[in-house]
């Protein structure tokens, strides 16, 4: 039997992918560093290796015999701090490489993320050769130079690739759904410019199968933007998605102007007085969800024989079922 090992597997898109890896026969080791994380590996069919991505020993007994590795963990906070999330995404990647390659592991799937060429400004129709010179955020630039690491670790008998998803959503979005959700409950739902612009989003089902691809197929050394296939209106897809909750969201708008400046307010007033969590409104978040922002998968459909398995309405109907 093939064994893989996973990292995030009790996170959104780990949660969808262990079932089909266990689905094709696969026995599956997943990271888990909590009681509850634990469980849920275990419930979808997974081995968990208790630990965190610091704890070598966790991932040397993990990796052990594995065929494959599916780095999935990430932040899901783009307001930790630089230090946070360098640990997390760089030292942490540079770790698992390091165990993956001596325990001869063959594949290293990395998930990426689409912002690492997020650069403040509109971006149309990106594929990978386009690079930005200024990320504005650290979380992008964490996950680029972590995606770095993993692609120039590829080699003829290491075989690596990442996947760039952009915006994941889904059933049981545990992330984007709920944080709209609380910012309409607390009056502090607004769209930027108008939410006019258009946007590629990546339905976790879709991310997985590309996962998956990733395994057997495509050119290592490589990066892969996927996409649900189409390109939606930011407003129109954001009101579907929350709707499917029986929640109509308000039409109210702030400019994007307006909007970067109450973004840098904020971060300065939480960073001096060093305030817990995050603003309701920071840079990032302007940057990710204020400005079109539409790349290409020609690339994943042409080499990893990717193709979209949910398209956007199917997947707002099975937020509903």
């Amino acid at each position: 039997m093939k064994k893989v090992f996973i990292t995030g597997g009790s996170g959104f898109v780990g949660q969808n992918l262990i079932p089909l890896l266990v689905e094709k026969g696969y026995s599956v080791s997943a990271l888990a560093r909590s009681p509850q994380a634990i469980e849920k590996v275990k419930s979808l069919g997974a081995i968990a290796v208790p630990g965190d991505l610091e704890c070598r020993e966790a991932l040397t007994n993990g990796i052990k015999d594995a065929e494959t590795v599916f780095h999935l963990a990430a932040s899901v906070d783009f307001f930790a701090s630089e230090k946070t999330l360098y640990n997390l995404h760089v030292k942490a990647t540079a770790l698992l490489l390091e165990e993956a390659k001596k325990s001869a592991v063959k594949t290293f799937v990395y998930l990426g993320a689409a912002s690492v060429i997020m650069n403040g400004q509109p971006i149309g129709n990106a594929d990978e050769h386009f690079v930005s010179d200024n990320l504005t955020d650290g979380y992008s630039r964490t996950k680029l130079a972590a995606e770095k690491l993993v692609l120039q670790a590829n080699s003829a008998q290491f075989k690596t690739i990442s996947i760039r998803p952009p915006l994941i959503w889904g059933k049981g979005d545990p992330n984007i759904l709920p944080a709209i959700l609380d910012a309409i409950k607390k009056g502090q739902m607004q769209f930027i410019g108008g939410g006019l612009h258009k946007i590629v989003t990546g339905n976790v089902k879709n991310v997985c199968e590309a996962l998956l691809l990733a395994e057997d197929g495509g050119f290592g050394g490589n990066a892969y933007f996927i996409t649900d296939g189409e390109k939606v209106v930011f407003k129109d897809f954001i009101k579907r998605y929350v709707g499917t909750q029986g929640i109509a969201v308000p039409d109210k708008s702030v400019s994007i102007g307006t909007a970067k400046l109450i973004a840098s307010l904020m971060e300065f007033v939480w960073k001096t007085f060093q305030l817990k969590g995050h603003p309701p409104l920071y840079k990032a978040m302007v940057n990710t969800l204020g400005l079109e922002f539409i790349t290409s998968d020609a690339k994943a459909r042409r080499e990893l024989g990717y193709k979209t398995f949910v398209t956007v309405e199917q997947g707002l109907s099975l937020m509903k079922s």
